[in-house]
């Protein structure tokens, strides 16, 4: 009996010591996918006996280098995110992680929540396209109001927003009209000098030109 009582004593002690290594495995990391933020992260992982602002602030601290400009609502999709142990979690107090979460919120990053890692490591911010100049605004539109108005059968009208935009020096409008004088339509007839013209101006724009240029026919 006392054999039996030894032998179940060491089985309950080996379960245990197995168990703890996966209990410390729990939730130690995390990969950011399409649509995860900081807050749904830490509503996934959080541990039991904590509160939700303990786990945001204690993912944020231990992940701040890689928020997207500090920003907590930039997270690339692929990183890996370290969650801290709840021993860890618990640890912070939960009425301050309440006032920090509400002042990361706010956009008011306190000092206390201050990146711990060197600025360098954090990723820039995306810059903005820089805006078009006026003159090439204007020349795309009138080649966008070209094509409609191509589409409604008038090819008049749209060989003059077509020509606008040309001479503007928007290539692509270029091509279309290299195309225009290549084949000819009701606004204008054949005419395979002015399209090797304005196919030469939209290579030169930088515009790739899908199919062969047009050769002139030559006389003897």
């Amino acid at each position: 009996m006392r054999l039996r009582r030894c032998l179940a004593a060491l089985v309950l002690a080996c379960t245990a010591l197995s168990a703890a290594p996966l209990q410390a495995q729990v939730k130690l990391t995390h990969e950011v996918r399409r649509g995860d933020t900081l807050f749904a992260v830490a509503r996934k992982a959080k541990h039991d006996g904590v509160s939700r602002n303990q786990m945001i602030l204690a993912i944020w601290r231990a992940n701040q280098d890689v928020f997207v400009a500090g920003n907590i609502n930039l997270l690339e999709v692929g990183t890996v995110l370290a969650i801290p142990p709840r021993e860890t979690v618990a640890a912070i107090d939960p009425a301050e992680a309440d006032r920090l979460v509400r002042e990361m919120l706010s956009k008011t990053a306190p000092a206390q929540v201050a990146a711990a890692k060197p600025a360098a490591a954090v990723k820039a911010p995306v810059k903005a396209p820089a805006a078009l100049p006026p003159g090439r605004e204007e020349a795309i539109r009138r080649y966008r109001e070209g094509l409609a108005l191509e589409r409604k059968g008038d090819d008049q009208a749209a060989l003059k927003a077509f020509l606008e935009a040309g001479e503007a020096g928007y290539g692509v409008a270029q091509r279309k009209l290299g195309q225009i004088y290549d084949k000819g339509n009701t606004a204008v007839q054949r005419d395979y000098q002015t399209s090797l013209q304005w196919y030469q101006r939209a290579r030169e724009q930088g515009v790739e030109i899908d199919k062969p240029l047009p050769r002139m026919t030559t006389t003897k």
